[in-house]
């Protein structure tokens, strides 16, 4: 940190030609040390998408990237004043903003900003009507990128920040200056500060992530693609599940809306979760087309298959080389629960009673339970849409009151424990989950003259209907 601190204070000071004072020196080194000092604290008691070392990894290098290109720029331009093409310098700082927003969130974004501007400002690096341009600018910066999922929000992001700066010069400028010429000439430059922002950040926020392992909504969207060779593999080899995962992820999205957690994300674990299931395919029910081949076979060795897929598929994430996020999506979306059919095969197979507790070990998943309320979501969205197709259509009642079994046994089980989720959190997931699968179990009309819809179904599927005497909330894991 020191070593940190001494090279971020002679960068503050480049600008100014040596000999340096050792006053001037020792004094910007403290100040340095202290705005160190300052995130560490700042991001060690504030939510982070990624570990609080990462962040700081990530602030003070963009910092650093920051203020090496303002002084560039002012041993380049020696663009002092506020006129024309002084309004260059506030790039670096647009683009710092726009980094770190797209990679840690814009909250952090404006407090990386700030710090930077006053480090700026303390050295004297930037005339200060030009720092408060510049933090202004990067403040819009910071939240024309979120959301950034399509190449239509690179767009829009570009106009914003092109009119935001633009807007911000002339203002800044007409305060100082009453010459028309030198106003327009500022905004002008300042709307080519903004463009050249943004492309250092279109260019930089990709090396940036895969230098710190880290994922943006962007990038996760692109993994959803069906182009995906995983994705393509699941879709060829088990179509059942595929479907399965697609459903999850409609719920799993829909909810993570409602209590402000990352839908993006949410929806790319549930197209992941379970991968896993390409190694063995018929063995999960929503694949089979005949007969259950676990009919055949000891409950202990289903189970066994049944929970290797987990493995199976973080295996195969890691060959393909998804991010860590959706790695721990496949990891943690069964948690620690219990494959309730086969346990009870087992049990009813050697006349034994609910209790031994290394018996129930050995049919539980490895887990570990959900760690992020992204993952809790996944879990809760596994479990219900799966169940939820023994539910003939049309019975919502029935319906609600299996989804809120669901969740309180995976409460009461302590699946939830290691998450943030609460309890308002948990009923508006709930209701989320019905109104999505309301929408998705919708009735058709019967044609005249059709009859293939002559009869409205009132059970459920065959298969489906030889697990309804297991316990409703893990009734999918015969085989899912």
């Amino acid at each position: 940190m020191l070593a940190g601190s001494v090279a971020m204070a002679l960068l503050l000071l480049a600008h100014r030609l040596p000999p340096f004072e050792q006053l001037t020196i020792t004094a910007m080194v403290l100040v340095s040390l202290a705005a160190f000092f300052l995130v560490r604290f700042h991001l060690r008691h504030t939510p982070l998408k990624s570990p609080p070392h990462t962040a700081e990894h990530i602030i003070g290098l963009t910092a650093f990237l920051s203020v090496s290109g303002v002084q560039i720029l002012t041993r380049s331009l020696e663009a002092k004043s506020l006129l024309g093409v002084g309004f260059l310098m506030t790039a670096p700082l647009i683009a710092q903003a726009m980094l770190v927003s797209a990679l840690l969130g814009p909250a952090i974004s404006m407090f990386s900003l700030t710090v930077v501007a006053f480090l700026l400002g303390v050295s004297g690096a930037m005339p200060v009507e030009m720092l408060a341009a510049s933090w202004i600018a990067g403040a819009v910066g910071a939240h024309a990128v979120n959301p950034l999922r399509h190449r239509s929000d690179l767009f829009r992001a570009m106009t914003v920040q092109v009119l935001a700066s633009a807007t911000i010069a002339f203002g800044v400028s007409a305060v100082k200056v009453s010459n028309p010429g030198f106003v327009f000439e500022s905004a002008g430059w300042a709307a080519v500060a903004a463009i050249g922002a943004t492309s250092i950040f279109w260019l930089a926020v990709a090396v940036l992530e895969r230098l710190f392992n880290l994922v943006s909504d962007w990038s996760l969207l692109e993994l959803c693609s069906p182009d995906h060779p995983l994705i393509r593999e699941l879709c060829m080899r088990a179509p059942g599940t595929y479907a399965h995962s697609v459903m999850v992820g409609n719920l799993a999205e829909n909810a993570a809306h409602t209590i402000g957690a990352n839908p993006v994300l949410c929806r790319a674990m549930a197209y992941f979760h379970d991968v896993g299931k390409v190694s063995r395919p018929s063995f999960f029910i929503e694949n089979q087309l005949g007969d259950n081949v676990h009919d055949e076979i000891s409950p202990s060795i289903s189970a066994m298959i049944v929970i290797a897929h987990v493995n199976d598929g973080l295996e195969m994430a890691r060959r393909h080389k998804l991010p860590q996020s959706i790695q721990d999506g496949i990891a943690q979306h069964h948690g620690t629960t219990l494959t309730s059919y086969f346990y009870q095969r087992a049990l009813e197979q050697m006349n034994l009673e609910r209790g031994d507790p290394g018996l129930e070990q050995a049919y539980r998943y490895p887990g570990p339970k959900p760690q992020t309320r992204e993952a809790a979501i996944l879990h809760l969205a596994d479990s219900v849409e799966a169940v939820a197709r023994t539910i003939p259509r049309g019975v919502s009642e029935e319906l609600e009151i299996l989804v809120g079994k669901i969740i309180e046994e995976r409460r009461a089980d302590g699946q939830l424990d290691e998450c943030d989720l609460t309890f308002q959190d948990l009923q508006k997931i709930k209701s989320s989950f019905l109104r999505s699968l309301c929408a998705i179990r919708h009735e058709r009309i019967v044609y005249p003259g059709s009859d293939l819809h002559e009869e409205t179904p009132q059970t459920s599927d065959s298969d489906f209907q030889r697990i309804l005497d297991a316990p409703a909330a893990s009734a999918h894991q015969n085989g899912a």
